[in-house]
């Protein structure tokens, strides 16, 4: 309801756009978000599935080699040369003991060449003693001398091996190798395959070991993506060793660092990573994703057997799928973009014929020039037939307006006949009247009449004075304005000079108050000056009260609060006199109307006239007993404009 109110408010223009918008823009909007979402799930998944496969693929890589060497020490359990030596020692052939043991030498180091995981190859009798021992370094082989091989007969794997049966491989755990009967320095983790040897006659004749370099094994499954570390343990939840960039973490992970899954991980999570059943496994930290997988070191021995754990940083996880998120953004907001750009085209063109039709009936309303014609929206629809409708009425409505103006003209011709007929018959009578009293005067004088004649000639001159003031006051209708660039000061002076004396003769005082920089004004000289003349003489007319007649002429300024500048010139009448009644403020400016008995009644109406055809105002403030003000106000002077038009 709510909405529904806030759009009744509104412009028909957004009652249109902003449904129309809404309609385009949320569903758009709610694919998209689907899409964005659907698609980063998607892609999780993808990307999830496809580091499980990748470390399954290096835990096969891995188990292949260490099938690789299960055979390879198979095919040197073979050899015809290392059984020889097995037979000569069993059967106390010692002229033969060396030569064949420096041949058994020589085929092992051959054999050893390029295998950079190999650390150690021994032939071992049955009493746990070294008869033959290479020790490989970055695949390079080196014979240890007869003085310094040992007796290995107290170590663990030794005595496995010694107890298989024919074919069986022995798979130790990892461990550091140990030299002299003490732990390797630096620590060196290796894993040993032992396999028995056995004559001819099936008597047993010892065995064959080979120690693996765990840290070159560990190094198999590289190279990593950026952000990817791995790491390994045994069955037991050991830490065997590390593989990453840093550095540090090679002795922290490392076999004798003692550390093990529950440093980094929850029970319920270590349980599951030493679990049987583990394949394709995956869990998810606050900082990686992590996939397992088992890495069988030995087939028949499921006790020793490995877990690879497969680290990949958050960050680097997802980069694939935020860079996807705002590409899909980018584009999807590009989209939306254009569908509300659309939306706004669509609405412009539903709204445009309609605004159209308000803007012709506000022009109507407000009677501001000519009907114009409604645009067609186009094809026919609603707002088209409303258009039609629309025009009609206004054709109809323009005609209605001619006919009024015509008939308005007719009118103003008829009331300019009847004002000059009022007009005319005005004039013959004011005339008429002092004639006739003259002529009266005339004949009725005597000769001799000294004294009376004299009163006759002053009635007389009063008289004429009255018909032309008549003839003044008419002689303004009908002259053709002259214009010309002059001001208001220059006017008022030539006034003063004109009346002053008879305005000082009925005992007042003309004060003229003109400010400097009054602007110019264009108009006739002799139509301005009788317009004061008219209003002086008004106001020296006014009730006895009357002591001063005060002139203020004035810049008119423009309403610009910032910066006014002058627009026009004014000249204020002012007297101190009884003042002007309301009810006959109104009626002052209708042709004949006076208060006073021996005039006729046009000044102000010609007045009025004089100044609207100079494109000025007049106006008239009177309160009773406190006097009356007469303002003129003209334009300033144009070249671009004349007042006569």
């Amino acid at each position: 309801m709510r909405i529904l109110e806030l759009l009744k408010n509104m412009t028909l223009r957004s009652r249109i756009v902003i449904p129309m918008i809404a309609l385009s823009v949320l569903p758009a909007t709610g694919i998209a978000i689907f899409t964005i979402v659907n698609m980063q799930t998607s892609m999780r998944s993808a990307a999830i599935e496809r580091e499980v496969v990748d470390t399954s693929m290096r835990t096969r890589k891995l188990e292949e080699f260490l099938k690789a060497v299960e055979t390879d020490l198979r095919f040197l359990s073979k050899g015809r040369l290392l059984n020889d030596l097995a037979e000569a020692r069993r059967t106390g052939q010692h002229e033969r003991v060396g030569l064949l043991r420096r041949q058994v030498e020589q085929e092992l180091i051959l054999f050893s060449q390029g295998k950079r995981s190999f650390y150690q190859l021994r032939y071992i009798d049955t009493d746990g003693l070294e008869v033959v021992r290479l020790d490989v370094e970055e695949g390079r082989a080196k014979v240890v001398p007869v003085s310094r091989l040992q007796n290995k007969s107290g170590r663990y794997y030794v005595q496995e091996s010694l107890q298989l049966s024919p074919d069986q491989l022995y798979t130790s755990p990892m461990d550091l190798n140990m030299e002299g009967g003490r732990v390797e320095v630096p620590f060196r983790p290796v894993l040993r395959f032992g396999l028995p040897l056995f004559g001819e006659s099936g008597e047993r004749t010892g065995c064959l070991i080979l120690n693996l370099n765990a840290t070159n094994i560990f190094e198999l499954i590289e190279p990593l993506r950026v952000g990817t570390e791995a790491f390994f343990v045994d069955a037991t939840g050991n830490y065997l060793g590390y593989v990453g960039p840093e550095e540090d973490k090679r002795e922290r992970y490392s076999l004798g660092s003692e550390r093990g899954l529950a440093d980094n991980f929850s029970t319920t999570e270590s349980s599951r990573i030493l679990g049987p059943g583990i394949q394709d496994l995956y869990l998810e930290t606050p900082d990686a994703v992590i996939s397992v997988e088992t890495v069988s070191v030995a087939t028949d021995d499921s006790a020793n057997q490995w877990r690879l754990i497969v680290a990949h940083s958050i960050d680097e996880f997802g980069a694939p799928i935020r860079r996807l998120t705002i590409y899909l953004s980018v584009i999807i907001a590009l989209v939306l973009a254009l569908v509300a750009w659309i939306g706004v085209l669509v609405t412009n063109n539903l709204a445009r014929p309609v605004a159209e039709l308000r803007d012709a009936m506000s022009r109507i309303a407000a009677n501001r020039g000519a009907i114009k014609r409604v645009a067609s929206p186009g094809p026919a629809n609603e707002i088209d037939g409303l258009s039609r409708e629309f025009q009609m009425m206004a054709e109809r409505l323009e005609q209605t307006q001619d006919r009024l103006q015509g008939l308005q003209s007719e009118l103003a011709d008829a009331g300019k006949s009847a004002s000059m007929g009022q007009l005319s018959s005005g004039l013959l009578q004011d005339l008429s009247d002092p004639l006739v009293a003259i002529k009266n005067k005339i004949q009725a004088t005597e000769p001799g009449e000294t004294a009376g004649t004299i009163a006759l000639i002053r009635s007389l001159l009063a008289d004429v004075e009255r018909m032309e003031e008549v003839l003044q006051l008419f002689s303004h209708q009908t002259q053709a304005p002259r214009p010309e660039v002059i001001s208001l000061a220059s006017i008022v002076k030539s006034v003063v000079a004109l009346v002053g004396a008879e305005v000082r003769h009925r005992g007042l005082q003309i004060e003229v108050d003109a400010d400097a920089g009054v602007p110019p004004i264009k108009g006739d000289f002799t139509q301005l000056r009788q317009l004061l003349i008219n209003l002086i003489l008004n106001a020296a007319d006014a009730q006895p009260e009357s002591e001063h007649i005060i002139i203020k002429i004035t810049a008119m300024m423009s309403d610009d609060h910032v910066e006014p500048v002058a627009v026009g010139a004014m000249v204020k009448v002012i007297d101190d006199g009884q003042g002007i009644a309301t009810e006959s403020l109104i009626k002052i400016w209708e042709p004949f109307y006076t208060t006073k008995q021996d005039r006729v009644g046009l000044g102000l109406a010609i007045c009025r006239r004089i100044v609207e055809e100079h494109g000025g105002r007049i106006e008239v403030s009177s309160q009773i007993s406190h006097g009356t003000t007469v303002t003129v106000s003209f334009p300033i002077a144009s070249t671009e404009a004349d007042p006569s038009a």
